[in-house]
Formats: C-alpha cells, structure tokens, sequence
C-alpha cells in the first residue's frame, strides 16, 4: 500500500506483542501520544497504544487518521468470547460492531445505535478477504469466528451482563471488548478501512473470566500480533484494497 498502515491495540501487554512482531521501529511522542514508526520493506507503519475503552480509543484514531492518512486501520489484542463453542485463544475477526451500553430507543433506533449512526458498523470487505485467504493458507488450522463484536466501556463478567447482552442481540455476539466500537465509528465516519482482529483471552460465559484474563493476556496478544504481521506483509504487496 503507497499509505501508511495505522496498527492499533489498548493495552501495554497488546502493543509489546505488536512491537515484537515489527522490531524495526523507533518511539516517538505525538501530541501528548507515544506512537511508533515502522517499517515492513517499503511499507511504512504507525503503531499506537489507545489506552483501554472508547473515549480513549476515539481520540487516539482522530489523531492517526488526522495527521498520518492512513490506508487503512488494523486493531489487534484481546476480547471475552460469549459463545459457548468458543474456546480460550480462539481468534474472532468481526464482520460487524456495535455498542452493547448504547440505547436511545425512544427515538426509533435499534438497540445499541448511536445517533446518526447505522445500526451496526461494517469492517472492511477486502480487509476481511484478504484475511480469510491468509488464514487459508496458514500451516496449521486456526479455529476463527466472525459475526458480531459488542463493544461497551464495561469489563463483561457478570450472568446479569451477559445475559443483557444476550438478550438485546438475539444471542449474535460472537465477543465482546471495550474498544472496537470507537474504532469502528471513528474509522466509519471518516471513510477508513478497518479491520479488528482479536484472539479471545477469557470467555465470560464460562468459569471465572477474571482470572482466565490475567492468565491469559500475553498468550492472546501474541498470537492476535502474529497474525496482524502476517496480513501486513501480504498487504504491503498490495497497491490499494
């Protein structure tokens, strides 16, 4: 892609694993923001740490999509699976977002969509095509679920929450986090292809999520990071999408 490639994650443990996957990269800080600059052959890449939820994932793609331009936008790191058949390190790339704490139906909107929104957001068909080939083409099988992300500032534990959750969309979501949404939204307004990749690191329907996050953060961001490095490289052969 003649455009930079804007890499996104929320935590510490997620940007150490992106920043592992590209070493070649330099620090720098930007409007009160640390980002990194790197570089797979001639593709040039900015990588930010968002800081966790949605107000602090929107402002850090403001900036990005602002003063970098990017081609398009790839979100890495961990969710909470919240289907039954998922298993702990499974990868979910949704087709679709929407907020899971937003409700302005006495207006005429559905359930979870915000005001001057479509009611779900849509990740990018070729972002998606171009994933799924790579996953095709990968050694061994990966098990990977696409459908629906939840996103909410709220970390999902409680059966109350799930069973909200739940409820609202008909059982459809396949994971859920607490930046996704913003990112959709953000990368939506202003006409950004993205695609949010995650590798689930707790399932909130299962045991104590808490614990299984702690214990399995670092595994979910590296495997989530390694895959986003492989999508990279076959992007950076590519001269649009």
């Amino acid at each position: 892609m003649h455009k930079p490639i804007a890499l996104v994650a929320a935590m510490e443990e997620e940007l150490d694993a992106l920043l592992a996957s590209f070493p070649d990269h330099d620090s720098r800080l930007h409007f009160n923001t640390r980002l990194f600059h790197a570089r797979h052959g001639a593709q040039e890449l900015v990588i930010a740490q968002s800081g966790v939820g949605k107000v602090n994932a929107a402002c850090t793609l403001a900036l990005l999509l602002s003063d970098f331009d990017p081609g398009c936008v790839i979100n890495t790191g961990c969710a909470g699976g919240l289907q039954p058949q998922q298993q702990i390190l499974d990868l979910v790339v949704p087709e679709e977002i929407v907020y899971t704490d937003v409700d302005i139906t006495p207006f005429g909107l559905e359930y979870g969509q915000m005001m001057g929104c479509a009611p779900r957001f849509h990740a990018s068909r070729p972002l998606l095509r171009h994933f799924r080939r790579l996953l095709s083409e990968h050694a061994v099988p990966l098990t990977c679920h696409h459908g629906l992300l939840g996103s909410s500032d709220s970390f999902i534990y409680r059966p109350d929450q799930i069973a909200s959750i739940r409820s609202h969309f008909d059982d459809a979501v396949a994971c859920v986090d607490q930046e996704g949404g913003a990112i959709a939204h953000v990368c939506t307004r202003f006409g950004v292809p993205f695609l949010i990749l995650r590798a689930l690191s707790d399932a909130p329907c299962k045991g104590d999520n808490a614990l299984d996050f702690k214990a399995f953060v670092h595994r979910a961001a590296a495997n989530s990071a390694a895959l986003c490095s492989t999508l990279v490289k076959r992007l950076s052969h590519q001269e649009t999408l």
